[in-house]
């Protein structure tokens, strides 16, 4: 009853949840249809299947503490034929990590940590360089910004703390509160140490299996080798100033929804400017109220922040259409301190342990440059607002404005998609559920969610989608997930792997359902 006891506790704990092979964040990638042993997230006394059993996790797991147990799997995987699977915390919307009949390695208990003030690359002095962190491929973003705090810097990493930044996170792209200031996380890899699908032990930087170092820094994990040790360029920390405006509509629903476009128009006109003073964050849009979060980097007292926002606070509270809950400033000495602060609203915003299903598009510069194409643009949204509202109780869109407008990666130097250096905005509209829907309502839901991109797609034609933040069901996911970087990371993929030991699902080189 004990163990009984602290799973239950925990059981909407994303950091526990990531610490158990058996558990993934969203509920969708344990269970296989009508069978699973999930419990009910309100009432974790309960359970949601009436059959219990493994659904689509691995029924063997190799619980890796260092590379040699990789290069050990890996081989006795290729002499038995059998299919491999990559797993972290289980932080994945596609369900990558969690393979039904597969061998999985689980890398989450790869955690060390190593700061260096003076870097010296493997074989290329070009590497070489000062305040680089060195992660073991199962850090959790939290534990990171707490250990880089204590040597007084700042690692690019995520929102969510339970996120494992060192895995799927930085090799497909990564963003987080320090995006607009220095790029994806990917801009900011300096080496990586990997296992290849041969069992050897590489070390890879822009000297070293270049191409493979370049696949890796944005084209997606899990599919051209196993990283084990993530090498980071990081930054002196900086004060985290924050915005913060909460408010819920009034009046009917037409009201409402004319409430919701003005508010959007007015984010969507101040935008180019937010993103050239480097703001970043998020807002949470909803057909009935809004909650938004806007956090600058700054070496100042929360100046610059209040200048670039003025304009958009004193629209918002002068307003008598909504009932405003939160409208203020606040500043913190540290990333680490701003931590104590967002972590809750994280749980709250994005709680794990239930099932959840999204659709999302990056949106370029050029939409914000005319009254014409804002128009075009908040309606879109408002679009895909009130579509998921019809399908799920429980929805959300996020705008999310962390991207890499200060890196435009000129050189190629990443495979990262290349629509994130033209994008100010990342939509993503979120439908969530607390226990299994009917077969037939589930099918509604994830074909709704990917219907609704249509009219943002219309707008960003050549355009795409975040790798680690889509709808599992894109069908053109080459061009959304890779764009031009495509076939270049699938030759690179054919020769590191050409016996197709890696697979996963839209990653490069891909299979299919099979």
């Amino acid at each position: 009853m004990a163990a009984c006891d602290v799973v239950e506790s925990n059981y909407n704990n994303s950091i526990s949840r990531g610490s158990y092979y058996g558990q993934t964040y969203w509920l969708n990638w344990e269970a296989c249809g009508t069978s699973g042993c999930s419990l009910f997230e309100p009432d974790p006394e309960e359970t949601l299947y009436s059959t219990c059993s493994l659904g689509r996790l691995a029924p063997y797991y190799v619980d890796v503490r260092n590379a040699s147990h990789i290069s050990a799997a890996l081989q006795f995987a290729q002499v038995h034929n059998i299919r491999i699977s990559v797993k972290n915390t289980g932080h994945d919307f596609f369900g990558r990590s969690t393979v039904p009949d597969s061998l999985a390695i689980w890398t989450h208990n790869l955690n060390s940590f190593d700061f260096y003030q003076n870097f010296t690359a493997f074989n290329c002095p070009s590497a070489n360089g000062q305040n680089v962190g060195e992660m073991g491929a199962g850090i959790a973003a939290g534990d990171a910004y707490r250990f880089f705090n204590l040597h007084g810097m700042d690692v690019a990493g995520g929102y969510e703390e339970s996120v494992g930044i060192a895995g799927g996170f930085g090799q497909g792209g990564g963003v987080g509160d320090f995006t607009t200031t220095y790029g994806l996380m990917a801009d900011n890899a300096v080496e990586f140490e990997v296992v290849t699908a041969d069992g050897q032990v590489r070390v890879i930087n822009e000297c070293n299996d270049a191409e493979l170092f370049w696949a890796m820094r944005g084209g997606g994990g899990g599919t051209y080798a196993v990283l084990t040790k993530f090498r980071v360029q990081l930054h002196p920390s900086l004060p985290i100033h924050t915005y913060n405006f909460v408010a819920n509509f009034t009046g009917d629903n037409t009201t409402q929804s004319r409430t919701l476009r003005e508010i959007l128009t007015a984010h969507a006109n101040s935008q180019i400017e937010w993103s050239a003073q480097l703001v970043t964050g998020s807002v949470d849009y909803y057909p009935e109220r809004v909650s938004f979060g806007a956090v600058l980097p700054y070496g100042d007292d929360g100046s610059k922040l209040k200048s670039a926002t003025a304009a958009f606070f004193q629209f918002v509270n002068n307003r008598s259409d909504m009932v405003v809950v939160e409208n203020r400033y606040a500043s913190y000495a540290t990333y680490t301190d701003y931590l104590s602060m967002s972590a809750p609203d994280a749980r709250a915003t994005e709680p794990a342990g239930i099932f959840s299903r999204l659709a999302s598009r990056l949106m370029p510069r050029d939409l914000f440059t005319t009254p014409e194409t804002v128009d075009s643009l908040v309606e879109a949204v408002v679009y895909g607002i009130e579509k998921a509202r019809s399908l799920l109780a429980l929805t959300a869109t996020q705008v999310v404005f962390e991207t890499p407008v200060s890196n435009p990666d000129s050189n190629q130097m990443t495979s990262a998609l290349p629509a994130w250096r033209s994008a100010l905005w990342h939509v993503i509209h979120v439908g969530e559920w607390v226990e299994p829907l009917a077969p037939t309502t589930l099918e509604s839901a994830t074909a709704g969610f990917l219907q609704m991109l249509d009219p943002l797609k219309k707008l960003s034609p050549g355009g795409g989608a975040y790798f680690n933040e889509a709808h599992y069901g894109e069908p053109d996911w080459q061009q959304t997930f890779f764009g031009a970087n495509y076939n270049r990371l699938l030759e690179i993929k054919k020769q590191y792997d050409p016996t197709h030991m890696f697979d996963c699902w839209k990653c490069v080189g891909w299979r299919g359902e099979q």
